[in-house]
Formats: C-alpha cells, structure tokens, sequence
C-alpha cells in the first residue's frame, strides 16, 4: 500500500492508495509548528481508523507546498513506516514536459495535479485547484504544462473582507440564490464566490484563446464543489487528483 500526502496551506490531505485508486483519504489540519511526533500520532490514528497496520504500508510519497511542514512528516512517515518517503521536487522523474521560464519553480501541486489529470483525460487541459489560493494550469495538445495562473481563493477573500474592513463579518462560503444581495451576507458571497466563479469563465476563456482551441477543464481542491456550479463553462470534477498523481509518480520513480 502507497501512504500518498498531499501538503497544502490549509489541509494535508492523505491518502491510502491501491495502485492508483484510493482506498481511503483523510483530511487533517496544515499545522507548522507541529513536531515530527505529532504528525507521527495524527497519522496513526488514521492508519486505525481505516483498519490499516502500519507494516502493510509499504511506501510513502509527499507533495508539499509548505516546506517545514515536509521536514515534520518526513520523519513521521519514517517514524510510523520504516520507509524512507519520496518527495516531490526536482529529483523526481515525470514524464510531463514542464515548458515555463523556470521550470525548477513550479510547485510540487501543480506538477503533481498535471500527471493526475493526464491520466484520466486527453489534452488539451485546463486544471483548476480550487484552495486557499486558486491556480489554473494549462497543458497543451502534447501534454507540456505551458503556465498558468495564481489568484486568491474565495474564502481567503471573505477572509481579507472580514479582516480588512471594520464591519464586514466572517461568513460561510455558500452560493447566494442570485447576484444583486440584498443583506451583507448575499453581496459578500455574491462577490465572492459568483465573482470567483465569473473570474475563472473569463479566464478559461482567454486562455482557450491564447491556445488556438477549446480545452478540457478540470476542477479540483476543496471548495471547488461550491465554486465550479456557479461556473458556465463545463467542468469535470476530479477530487482525489493530486493522489492519484502522487501515485502514478511513484510507479515512474521505482
């Protein structure tokens, strides 16, 4: 069994993987000051909790955009395992041709998410990772990962509303029944999940034009099930597609 870990700002999301299916996936809090024994007990519980013995894990894989929250389940992972894990970055063989000006800067996220989703649909894509900030990534006909783009998540927007203004509250993140709101409620989630999911039709729009042709679109991270409704164009839903990256990378890296 492949322990897949999938690191982001707010969630670690962690996955138990039978080839590249999941079997089971959890989601625990993204804690920075937390100690290799803290992830070592959290991870665990989960192991017990899906009734999975530590010595039927047989590998690990870690993608992570948050670098001491890596190093701590590094050790945690060799702590509970006895394995040592792969982690996602620059020593890592993929087969996903990385055509940007930097290619050594691309996230492990969005490298990850791209193998993903070339494993479930034919290219051209457009990949939205709908988190704590929303990136769009472009694969081209060849299934080259072109580029992008980075915007703020909609509920770090409510966040910035609610924190930079003296009136304005924290609100859940829900669809309003219609754009013009009539209480503070329903124009903070008018403008910011109707206008996320505005922003992002207009953005795959432009990118469809920068490529010369319509593209797949794939919609991922948490709050993409509240987001990608609101949204016009199609979007084929994919919520365990950075795990299923992680394992097709970790076939690849045998």
């Amino acid at each position: 069994m492949l322990l897949a870990l999938d690191v982001g700002n707010t969630h670690v999301v962690v996955g138990l993987m039978e080839g590249r299916e999941v079997r089971r996936s959890f989601r625990i809090a993204t804690r920075r000051d937390n100690a290799v024994g803290d992830y070592a007990v959290a991870l665990s519980q989960l192991l017990e909790l899906a009734e999975v013995d530590r010595r039927d894990v047989e590998q690990v894989i870690i993608s992570s955009v948050v670098p001491p929250v890596t190093r701590a389940l590094q050790g945690a992972a060799r702590l509970l395992t006895g394995r040592e894990p792969l982690v996602v970055g620059g020593n890592v063989r993929c087969r996903v041709p990385v055509m940007i000006k930097h290619p050594e800067t691309l996230g492990a996220d969005l490298l990850t998410a791209a193998v993903g989703a070339l494993d479930l649909y034919r290219p051209p894509l457009l990949l939205i990772d709908m988190g704590t900030a929303t990136t769009i990534s472009v694969l081209d006909a060849q299934g080259a990962f072109r580029g992008g783009a980075i915007l703020p998540g909609a509920n770090l927007a409510l966040s910035a509303l609610a924190g930079g203004t003296a009136l304005l509250p924290d609100i859940p993140l829900a669809v309003p029944e219609k754009a013009i709101g009539t209480d503070t409620l329903g124009c903070m989630q008018s403008g910011c999940v109707l206008g996320s999911a505005l922003l992002l039709d207009g953005m795959i729009d432009r990118m469809e034009s920068e490529l010369g042709c319509r593209a797949t679109v794939v919609a991922t991270g948490g709050i993409a099930p509240v987001i990608a409704p609101a949204c016009r164009h199609e979007m084929h839903m994919a919520a365990d597609l950075i795990l299923r990256g992680l394992a097709v990378l970790y076939e690849q890296n045998k």
